[in-house]
């Protein structure tokens, strides 16, 4: 088999759901390796369809499934494993062999364990994908697409965080969904057959559940959005990144290995103009904007690479001193440009900032006062996506006074009670906040004037 396609990102880029949905959409063949922790599966896929999946959690083993279905007892669960390591074969061959299952009830156990394995993954909000594309895979697939969509269905519906939920529905907030199928699925204990007679956004504020079969539908395509007007773009940027990530960084760049250093400079510059986000801000869509930023931090890296060659040094710096000063220097173009009150610049270059260097807080909390800036003052965003990015702010800095300020003003322009124990909330991390108090003193004005 040929590998012709590499592809590494994280969990945090595309939530698994929505991989699976492309996954599915794009006839994959090939194998899907994802890692959280110290748990790696290697999924296996055919046209699209689930064919097997490997995994190195225990709790997985063929066996504990025996078990759990009260098929063999866990002195024979063990024993059967200790002869499987001593004689290297599958455990399955083994238990057939000691005649305490049947062909039946392996296979039945079989299938329980692909659906454990594949459903457990939906439950991760984070992790590494290595997605490796295969020209043929020696496998076939067991279940039909109608009951691969029904696991997807479930995965979505029983296990997935509802922070990935929203993240995932979000860019689409403003969309009508679009039924692409008369008759809607039944397996989901929940039925919206009027779902787009509602904005996605308003879906969102229903609850858990409309939300959670909106993305179990979108994902195994019975329902659509809106197609963006900019497809054209978003196809062009696609290839381009996918281009990129084939190449090494002197192809990025588009140089020659022995270029002069005012040359490399010049060609440095002028890639930057031609693909920087702000060339594509005209196109409205969260996914151009995701693409352009994604494509220059490509270009970025590049460009440290090439020095860090240049100097004899390996193209990666493992202490990524070279991306910290260019997280350092966007989160000051961020800044310049929300003092001249550009939210849309800011917002972009604070998102890049906050990317290449995660654990900065300030760089966390700049990128979430700026949302709540831009729908305060223009009525850009939402609410949803204002608190959700709070709440991976509290998340990753829980002693942040800031995110719970935020909150409290939007709580406050909600009507919410619950303003009260943001603000409170805030003063018990940082008790000289003079915002916190200021909102507090207020509130309690008011409270004694009614």
């Amino acid at each position: 088999m040929i590998c012709n396609m590499e592809n590494v990102f994280k969990l945090d880029d595309i939530p698994f759901p929505l991989l699976i949905k492309d996954t599915m959409e794009s006839r994959f063949t090939g194998i899907i390796f994802v890692s959280s922790d110290q748990l790696k599966k290697g999924l296996i896929f055919k046209d699209g369809l689930l064919c097997a999946i490997q995994s190195n959690s225990t709790d997985e083993l063929l066996g504990n499934i025996l078990v759990s279905m009260g098929t063999i007892t866990e002195e024979e669960n063990n024993k059967s494993i200790e002869l499987s390591r001593i004689e290297r074969r599958k455990q399955g061959v083994i238990l057939l062999e000691m005649g305490i299952v049947n062909p039946k009830e392996i296979a039945e156990a079989l299938k329980k364990q692909l659906h454990k394995r594949f459903l457990d993954i939906f439950s991760w909000e984070q992790g590494t994908v290595q997605k490796v594309e295969k020209e043929q895979i020696d496998k076939t697939s067991d279940i039909t697409r109608t009951e691969f969509s029904q696991l997807v269905r479930k995965g979505v519906m029983d296990y997935t965080p509802f922070s990935c939920i929203i993240t995932s529905l979000s860019p689409y907030a403003d969309a009508h969904p679009k039924k692409l199928v008369d008759n809607m699925p039944k397996d989901m204990g929940i039925i919206i057959d009027n779902v787009d007679q509602y904005k996605v956004s308003e879906l969102l504020l229903l609850g858990q559940d409309p939300p959670r079969a909106l993305l179990s539908l979108y994902c195994t395509g019975v329902v659509s959005f809106e197609e963006s007007q900019h497809k054209a773009l978003i196809d062009k940027l696609r290839q381009q990144l996918k281009k990129m990530k084939d190449q090494d960084p002197f192809e990025i760049l588009d140089i020659d290995r022995t270029i002069s250093e005012g040359g490399l400079k010049r060609a440095y510059i002028r890639i930057v103009k031609q693909n920087h986000p702000d060339t594509y801000s005209y196109a409205d869509d969260p996914e151009v904007k995701r693409l352009a930023n994604e494509i220059f931090t490509v270009i970025q890296k590049a460009y440290t690479s090439v020095l860090r060659i240049r100097e004899g040094k390996p193209p990666e710096d493992k202490t990524a001193i070279d991306e910290s000063l260019q997280a350092e220097l966007l989160y000051s173009q961020a800044t310049e440009a929300l003092r001249e009150k550009d939210y849309r610049k800011a917002l972009d270059l604070f998102k890049l900032s906050v990317k290449m260097k995660p654990d900065e807080r300030v760089f966390m909390e700049s990128y979430v006062n700026t949302m709540f800036l831009s729908w305060q003052n223009t009525g850009k965003g939402n609410t949803l996506e204002l608190k959700s990015a709070i709440r991976e702010g509290t998340k990753r800095f829980p002693n942040s006074d800031s995110f719970y300020v935020i909150l409290g003003w939007i709580l406050k322009k909600e009507g919410s009670k619950r303003a009260v124990d943001a603000f409170r909330k805030a003063l018990q991390i940082n008790r000289d906040n003079v915002d916190a108090q200021r909102e507090l003193r207020l509130i309690q004005m008011r409270t004694k004037k009614q």
